[in-house]
C-alpha cells in the first residue's frame, strides 16, 4: 500500500495593541472549538506555533485552554513551535534582540507547558540567508517555510517531500517545506478532494513527508469560515477522514519525523517570505503588471510551470514602499540601539534591583514594539490599522523612556542630537526632553515627523499617507459569490464594509508630516486640500532647510533655539522659519518671517500644515476647539473653516492631554480627516489615520516689505 508521512500544524496570532473583542471573538470562533475538536481524536497529531502576545492573553482570560493543551503535549499528540516572542520579522531586529526573543518563548513555553521545544515558527515566513546561523546559535534545531522558497531555485514538487539542511558559517539548521498547495486545499476545499491529492503523492516506500502548518485564524475565524468549519463539520469530517485512512497517511510531527529520517541533502535558500507577501511587498506600479503577467500565465494554464520564476518582491520593500513603515523601523532601532548600550554600561558596575528591573521592563517594551504586523501591509498586516501603530509606538516610546530614567540623573533637560535617523544619508535633528521627543528634518522643509508625548506615550505625529493601492480598482466592480461546496479563500473575497468607498478615494501627493508650509493662491478652499487636489504655489516640503542651533535662556530656562538660513519661495522672495523648543512640557515657539524683494506687490496665503492623530475620528472624548468659540462640529473627522481664530486645539480625555495653537495675529484655520481606504481580511474599510489641521495668514506684502508671523504649540496635560 502506498503511503505519506503528514505534519499538520497551526500558527496562532494576535498582534500587540489588538482590541480585547478581536481576540475573544477569534478565541471563541477559532482558537477554542479547533483545540476541543482535536482534544477529541487523540490519534490526530498536530503542531502548535502560538505568539506571545495570544499566549499571555490566553494565560490570563481562559487558563482552561493551557490546561488542555498541555494533557494534549503530556500524550505527545500536539508538539509546541517557539518563535520571537511578540512574533518579530527577525531579519529587521538585531541580532541581540533576534535572540532575546527566540529565548523569551522557549522559556515562557518551558515554564509553563514544561516542553522545550525543538522548532520554530518564522514571522510571516520571512526568511533571509543569515538567519541559519543566529537560529542554531539560539539551540533551534528546525523551521519551516514556503516551498516557493525551495521551487525558486529550481527544486520540483516531487523534491520537496521531507526535509533539507542549511549551512551558514558552518551552523545548520534543519527546513521543511510547507505546502502552498495544501494551504489552498485546507479548509476551502471539500475533503475529499484533499486526499486525492494525498494519494496522488503517496509512494511504496512510504518514506516522504507533507507539510501544512498555516494560519490557525482560517479554522473559524476568517470571513465565513465558521460556518464551513465548525457548523458544516468540515474540520470534524477531515479529522475523521484523517482516522479512517490512517492505514496510509501517516500522522506526525516535526520531532518525530526528524528523529526517524535523515535530511534529503543540503539547500541555500534565497530571501523572501510565502507567494503572496512578496506580491504585496511591491510597488503599487510594479505590482499591477506582475499580477498581470501571472493572470496571463494562469489564462493559459502556464502559472504552475513557470510561476516560480515569478517571485515578486523583497519584504524589506515594504520599509521604501511606506515611509511610515520605515519611520517605525528605525524608531524601533533608534531605541534597541540605546537599550544595548545600556546593558553594556550597566554590565561594567553593579547596579540596584529598581534599575535591574526597570532595564528588564524596557527590553520587554522593546519586545513588544518589535511585533511585525504595523510594519507592512497586504491583507493581513496592519500598517493601516491606526490602533496597531500606535500600540508598538507606544511600547517603543515606554522602553525609550525607560531607559531614558536610568541613564539620564537630570530631572528636567532638553538636548539634541543631529544624526541620520531614518538611513536616507541625509540628517534628521532629534530633541529630547524630558516630557517629549521631536525628529525635525532639515531636508524635507524643516517638518517634524514624531513628536512623542511621555506622560501618556504616543506618538501625536502617526498619520498615514493616502497612497494608490492595488486593490482599489477592485471597488469599482465589487462581486463575491461562493460555491455551494466550498468556501472561498479569503485572498479571493472582495467585500465593502459600506457603499461608495470607491468614491472616497483620494491621494496625496506628499508624505503627511508637520510644520509643513504651503504658499497657495488666495482662493484655495479647505476641499482641495481634503481631496488632495491644492494647487500650491509652493510648497517646503521637499526644500533643504540650514538650521544653526544655539541654546538660549527664556525665563531662566536653558533653550534650544533652531534659525534656518533664508530660503527662496519664488524669485526674489525669501522666506525663513526660527523654532525655539522648551524643557518640560512641549511648547515650540515658531517665528516665521517672509521678505519681498521684488518690484511687484505680493498676494497669497501661507498656511501651516500639522497631521496630528488622536486616534479616534468620531469620539465625544477627543475633539476640536476654538477659544472663545462653540464649534458646530468639533468631532475629529469633521471638516470646515474658521475664520479669525486666536486660539484653537486638540481636547483628550482619554489620554487627558491638550494639544493647542496660539497666534497673536488671527488666523485662518482649516481641518479635515485624512482617512483611507484599505483591504483586510473583512473586506474593504475606510479607517481614521488622524486630523491635518492647516493654520494660516492672507499676506499682502509691497515691493521691500517683511511680513512676520508668530505660532506657538503646545502640549499640556489636559484640565476640565
Amino acid at each position: 500500500m502506498k503511503k505519506i508521512n503528514f505534519i499538520f500544524g497551526v500558527h496562532n496570532h494576535q498582534p500587540v495593541g489588538n482590541f480585547d473583542g478581536v481576540f475573544q471573538y477569534l478565541f471563541e470562533k477559532s482558537y477554542n472549538p479547533f483545540l476541543n475538536i482535536l482534544n477529541q481524536h487523540p490519534k490526530i497529531k498536530c503542531t502548535f506555533h502560538i505568539t506571545g502576545p495570544l499566549l499571555e492573553w490566553i494565560q490570563k482570560n481562559h487558563p482552561s485552554y493551557f490546561d488542555i493543551l498541555k494533557q494534549m503535549v503530556n500524550r505527545k499528540q500536539v508538539e509546541l513551535f517557539s518563535g520571537g516572542m511578540y512574533e518579530p520579522i527577525l531579519p529587521i531586529i538585531s541580532d541581540q534582540d533576534k535572540l532575546g526573543q527566540i529565548q523569551m518563548m522557549g522559556n515562557y513555553i518551558k515554564n509553563q507547558f514544561h516542553y522545550q521545544p525543538r522548532g520554530m515558527w518564522l514571522a510571516e515566513r520571512v526568511w533571509e540567508t543569515h538567519l541559519t546561523k543566529v537560529i542554531a546559535e539560539a539551540n533551534v534545531e528546525y523551521i519551516a517555510i514556503d516551498d516557493a522558497h525551495f521551487k525558486s531555485t529550481g527544486f520540483s514538487e516531487s523534491q520537496l517531500l521531507g526535509y533539507y539542511q542549511m549551512e551558514e558559517q558552518g551552523k545548520t539548521i534543519k527546513v521543511f517545506p510547507i505546502s502552498e498547495r495544501m494551504r489552498y486545499l485546507v479548509p476551502f476545499q471539500d475533503v475529499n478532494k484533499i486526499f486525492e491529492y494525498l494519494g496522488s503523492i503517496a509512494t511504496d516506500q512510504g518514506d516522504q513527508c507533507i507539510v501544512l502548518m498555516d494560519d490557525g485564524e482560517k479554522f473559524g475565524g476568517w470571513p465565513h469560515t465558521y460556518d464551513w468549519v465548525y457548523t458544516q463539520k468540515w474540520l470534524e469530517n477531515f479529522f475523521a477522514s484523517l482516522e479512517k485512512n490512517q492505514d496510509w497517511v501517516l500522522m506526525t510531527t516535526f520531532s518525530e519525523f526528524v528523529d526517524t529520517h535523515k535530511p534529503m541533502g543540503l539547500v541555500y535558500l534565497p530571501n523572501g517570505s510565502y507567494t503572496e507577501m512578496n506580491e504585496w511587498a511591491l510597488r503599487t506600479a510594479d505590482a499591477v503588471e506582475y499580477n498581470a503577467l501571472r493572470n496571463n500565465l494562469r489564462q493559459n494554464n502556464e502559472l504552475e510551470k513557470y510561476g516560480r520564476f515569478f517571485q515578486g518582491g523583497f519584504w524589506r520593500n515594504f520599509l521604501i514602499k511606506y515611509s511610515e513603515s520605515n519611520h517605525l523601523h528605525k524608531k524601533m532601532l533608534w531605541v534597541s540601539n540605546k537599550i544595548a548600550e545600556a546593558q553594556q554600561k550597566i554590565s561594567k558596575r553593579t547596579i540596584s534591583e529598581k534599575k535591574s528591573k526597570i532595564l528588564r521592563d524596557a527590553q520587554r517594551a522593546l519586545f513588544r514594539g518589535q511585533c511585525n504586523c504595523p510594519y507592512w501591509h497586504g491583507i493581513f498586516g496592519g500598517l493601516y490599522l491606526n490602533h496597531l501603530r500606535f500600540a508598538v509606538y507606544r511600547e517603543l516610546i515606554q522602553a525609550e523612556k525607560l531607559i531614558d530614567s536610568i541613564v539620564s540623573s537630570k530631572k528636567k533637560y532638553i538636548n539634541f542630537i543631529n544624526t541620520d535617523f531614518d538611513k536616507d544619508g541625509n540628517s534628521e535633528i532629534i530633541i529630547e526632553s524630558d516630557a517629549y521627543h521631536v525628529i525635525l528634518n532639515p531636508s524635507k522643509g524643516g517638518t517634524i515627523s514624531e513628536i512623542d508625548y511621555l506622560p501618556n506615550p504616543i506618538n501625536l505625529t502617526d498619520v498615514l499617507t493616502r497612497r494608490e493601492e492595488v486593490y482599489h480598482k477592485k471597488l469599482f466592480n465589487a462581486s463575491q459569490g461562493n460555491s455551494i461546496n466550498e468556501i472561498a479563500s479569503i485572498h479571493d473575497l472582495i467585500q465593502p464594509k459600506e457603499p461608495g468607498l470607491e468614491k472616497k478615494l483620494f491621494y496625496d501627493s506628499y508624505n503627511r508630516v508637520s510644520l509643513l508650509e504651503h504658499f497657495l493662491p488666495v482662493d484655495s478652499s479647505i476641499w482641495e486640500a481634503h481631496s488632495g487636489k491644492l494647487n500650491s504655489l509652493f510648497s517646503v516640503a521637499n526644500v533643504p532647510f540650514k538650521f544653526k542651533n544655539s541654546r538660549i535662556s527664556v525665563d531662566k530656562q536653558s533653550c534650544l533655539k533652531l534659525n534656518s538660513a533664508p530660503i527662496s519661495i519664488f524669485p526674489d522672495v525669501r522666506f525663513t522659519k526660527q523654532l525655539v523648543f522648551f524643557p518640560g512640557n512641549f511648547k515650540l515657539e515658531i517665528d516665521y518671517e517672509i521678505e519681498n524683494f521684488s518690484k511687484d506687490n505680493l498676494n497669497f496665503l501661507v498656511m501651516s500644515e500639522w497631521n496630528l492623530t488622536l486616534l479616534a475620528g468620531t469620539s465625544s472624548d477627543r475633539t476640536y476647539y476654538v477659544k472663545e468659540r462653540k464649534l458646530q462640529e468639533p468631532q475629529l473627522n469633521s471638516i470646515g473653516e474658521e475664520l479669525n481664530v486666536q486660539e484653537m486645539g486638540f481636547l483628550d480625555s482619554w489620554l487627558n492631554i491638550q494639544i493647542g495653537f496660539q497666534s497673536l495675529e488671527k488666523m485662518i484655520f482649516w481641518r479635515y480627516p485624512i482617512e483611507t481606504i484599505s483591504q483586510s481580511e473583512s473586506g474593504f474599510e475606510k479607517v481614521y489615520q488622524g486630523s491635518c489641521i492647516l493654520l494660516g495668514w492672507k499676506v499682502q506684502l509691497k515691493s521691500q516689505e517683511v511680513m512676520r508671523r508668530h505660532l506657538n504649540v503646545f502640549i499640556k496635560e489636559k484640565r476640565d
